[in-house]
């Protein structure tokens, strides 16, 4: 008796009918289970793209972000020393002493004399 069952367990399990054929309902449902499965595996491959995609992009713009980040650094401190310059102009006695080191400017009545320590 345990065999018949296990012999009837198997054949059900097998989705045969009485004659023997397969089961048209039963390869229908494993059909429709695989397109199932398919599409399911589709859609996650389109997710799985549009994450890895995502993911490059942000460490591209990352990058860029760190590139800019220094370059703005760099001009902050450049602007920084174009402002202590600026009043530095302003004061008369630094521009006079920049006049005369820089375009060899004297006053008049006044000798300017080169000395070899003052060529370099």
């Amino acid at each position: 008796m345990e065999n018949t069952k296990k012999n009837v367990i198997k054949r059900s399990m097998k989705a045969r009918t009485a004659t023997g054929a397969e089961n048209p309902y039963a390869r229908a449902r494993k059909q429709r289970a695989l397109f199932i499965l398919g599409v399911f595996a589709v859609i996650a491959a389109i997710f799985l793209f549009q994450i890895i995609h995502a993911h490059i992009s942000r460490s591209d713009v990352d990058s860029k972000l760190a590139i800019e980040t220094a370059r703005y650094g760099k001009i902050q401190d450049n602007n920084a020393e174009l402002k202590d310059k600026v009043k530095q102009m302003n004061d008369e006695n630094y521009l006079e002493k920049l006049i005369r080191s820089k375009y060899l400017y004297t006053k008049k009545g006044e000798t300017v004399y080169n000395l070899p320590s003052d060529a370099k």
